[in-house]
C-alpha cells in the first residue's frame, strides 16, 4: 500500500515538471519574442509599427484576462489540432503555455524598459545594428528581472497545473484533491502539498542563483536533462500507444468509489475477454461528453439518461447508450435536524448545481413537500420553477463533490450517493430517498458508429459482472446502488 502511494506520488511528480518544464520554455521564449518587439514598437511614429504594437497589445491582455480553467476549455480546438486530443498530460501542456506567455511577455517587456537608454543612445552612437542592441544591450542588461521574470512564470504554471486533472492530465495538483481530498487519504493529500512546496522553493531558489550568476552552464545541464525526460516520456507514450491494439479508452469522473468499481470493470475486462480498458478521470460533468464526441475516449460511465439526452439536445453529440450501469438513489441529508418536519423557517438548503443533477435535487424537494414545482417540470427544473416555497427555504446550488464539506454550513443536504462516504453516511440515514424505480439510472455511452464495437460491447459485460456488482454492494450499502441490467 504504501510503496503503490509513493509510486503514485513520483509519476504524479514526474507529470507536473514535464508539463511545466515545456510549457514554461514555450512561455518564456515566445513571451521574450513578443516582449521585445512589445518594447521596440512602442510609442513609433510608424502607423504600421504603433497599430502592431496596439493589436499585439490587446491581444496579450485579452489572454490574460481570461481565467485559467475558462481558457483550457476555449482552447480545446487548438489542443486538438496541435497533440491530437484534449485530456492527458501532454493536452494540458497547450493551454498551460499559452496562459504563461502573455503573462511572460508583459513581464519582459517591463524588464527590457528597465534598461538604461543611456546605454542603448551609446550603442546606436557606435553604429550598433538593431539585432546587436537587442542581443549585446538589451537582453544582457535586463538579465536579472528576466530570470525573475521566468521564475514568476513558472511558479504559477506549478499552480495551474494542478487543474490538470479536470481533463485527466494527472500531476500533483490531481493526485492532492482527487485521489487526497477526495478520497480521504492524508497520505497523498499531504504528501503532494509537500512536494508542490519543494518544487516551488527549488524553483525559487534556483532563480535567485541564476540572477546573481555570470554564468548559465547549469541551466543548459537541466535544459538537457529535462528534454530527455521529456522525449522519453512522449516515446513511452506512443510505443504504449502501439503495443495496445486490443485497447480501449474509458472516462469517468472522479470519485472514490466509483475510481473502485471503473478499477474493478477493468481487471474483468482483462481476465474474462482479454480487453485492455486504459481508464480517464474527468474533474467536471460537462467534459466526457465532449471528449467522447471528439474522438478522446471510446467511452464513458458516469451519467443517466436525461443528462445525456440534455447533453444532445444542447450539443448536437453523436453518442448513445449502450448498457446501464446501477441506479444511485439520491436522499435528503442533515446533522442538525432528524425529520424533515423540523425543517425551520428560512433554512439553507444545498443542493448539486449541474442542470440535470439540479432539476433531480429539486424533484426530491418537491416529493418530500418542501417545496412546489410548475406542474409537468421534471429534471429541467430550474429554482424559477418553484411556484410555492412555504418555509422560505434558501437553496443553495454548490458543485456535488462540495457538498459534503459544507454539510454543517446548511440545514439540508441533497447528496448524490457518490460523495456519501466523503460524509461518513449512508443512504440509510437520509431524512428522505428517491424511489427505487428512479428513472435516473446510469449508463455507459459511446458514439454513434460504435455501437456494435466488439470491444465496447466486451466491456459492457465486464461492468456488467457479478465481481463488479458485488463490490457495489459493499461500496454502497443499503442499496445505494442497485443494478439497472
Amino acid at each position: 500500500m504504501l510503496q503503490s502511494m509513493l509510486s503514485n506520488l513520483a509519476l504524479a511528480t514526474w507529470q507536473t515538471i514535464y508539463m511545466v518544464f515545456i510549457a514554461t520554455v514555450i512561455a518564456v521564449i515566445g513571451g521574450l519574442i513578443l516582449g521585445v518587439l512589445l518594447h521596440l514598437s512602442h510609442n513609433q511614429k510608424n502607423l504600421g509599427i504603433r497599430l502592431f504594437n496596439q493589436v499585439v497589445g490587446f491581444i496579450v491582455n485579452v489572454t490574460r484576462s481570461i481565467p485559467y480553467i475558462i481558457l483550457l476549455i476555449l482552447l480545446y480546438p487548438l489542443t486538438k489540432i496541435l497533440v491530437g486530443t484534449t485530456i492527458g498530460t501532454t493536452a494540458s501542456i497547450v493551454p498551460l503555455a499559452i496562459a504563461a506567455l502573455p503573462f511572460y511577455a508583459r513581464l519582459a517587456e517591463s524588464a527590457i524598459s528597465e534598461v538604461d537608454k543611456g546605454l542603448i543612445e551609446a550603442a546606436n552612437a557606435m553604429g550598433a545594428t538593431k539585432w546587436q542592441i537587442i542581443f549585446k544591450v538589451l537582453l544582457p542588461e535586463a538579465k536579472t528581472l528576466l530570470v525573475d521574470a521566468a521564475t514568476l512564470t513558472t511558479i504559477g504554471l506549478i499552480g495551474y497545473s494542478a487543474m490538470a486533472g479536470i481533463v485527466g492530465g494527472g500531476g500533483l495538483g490531481d493526485l492532492t484533491y482527487f485521489q487526497g481530498y477526495n478520497n480521504g487519504n492524508y497520505f497523498l493529500l499531504y504528501g503532494g502539498v509537500v512536494l508542490l512546496i519543494i518544487l516551488v522553493q527549488l524553483c525559487q531558489s534556483y532563480g535567485k542563483y541564476l540572477s546573481g550568476s555570470k554564468k548559465i552552464t547549469s541551466i543548459w545541464a537541466l535544459v538537457v536533462i529535462l528534454v530527455a525526460g521529456s522525449a522519453a516520456q512522449v516515446t513511452y507514450n506512443t510505443y504504449e500507444a502501439s503495443q495496445n491494439t486490443n485497447m480501449i479508452t474509458v472516462g469517468y469522473t472522479q470519485s472514490p468509489e466509483q475510481q473502485k468499481i471503473m478499477q474493478m470493470a477493468q481487471e474483468v475486462a482483462k481476465e474474462e475477454y482479454g480487453l485492455n480498458v486504459k481508464l480517464i478521470s474527468f474533474g467536471d460533468y460537462n467534459l466526457p461528453n465532449r471528449a467522447l464526441n471528439n474522438g478522446d475516449i471510446d467511452a464513458n460511465v458516469f451519467q443517466h439518461i436525461p443528462f445525456l439526452e440534455n447533453q444532445i439536445k444542447e450539443f448536437g453529440y453523436k453518442i448513445m447508450e449502450i448498457g446501464k450501469t446501477f441506479i444511485y438513489p439520491m436522499g435528503i441529508f442533515s446533522t442538525k435536524i432528524k425529520s424533515l418536519k423540523e425543517t425551520p423557517i428560512g433554512a439553507k438548503i444545498a443542493i448539486p448545481n449541474d442542470p440535470t443533477n439540479r432539476g433531480r435535487a429539486l424533484m426530491i424537494l418537491a416529493d418530500a413537500g418542501l417545496i412546489k414545482l410548475k406542474p409537468g417540470v421534471t429534471w429541467k427544473a430550474t429554482l424559477n420553477d418553484i411556484i410555492d416555497n412555504p418555509l422560505k427555504l434558501q437553496i443553495i446550488p454548490l458543485q456535488a463533490d462540495q457538498i459534503p464539506n459544507n454539510l454543517d454550513s446548511v440545514t439540508l443536504a441533497v447528496i448524490n450517493n457518490d460523495f456519501l462516504p466523503k460524509a461518513h453516511m449512508t443512504l440509510k440515514q437520509a431524512l428522505f430517498a428517491e424511489p427505487k424505480d428512479s428513472p435516473f439510472a446510469n449508463i455507459i455511452v459511446v458514439r454513434d458508429n460504435d455501437k456494435n464495437n466488439p470491444l465496447l460491447l466486451k466491456f459492457v459485460k465486464a461492468y456488467q459482472s457479478p465481481q463488479v456488482a458485488k463490490l457495489a454492494e459493499k461500496l454502497y450499502p443499503d442499496d445505494a446502488a442497485i443494478p439497472a441490467w
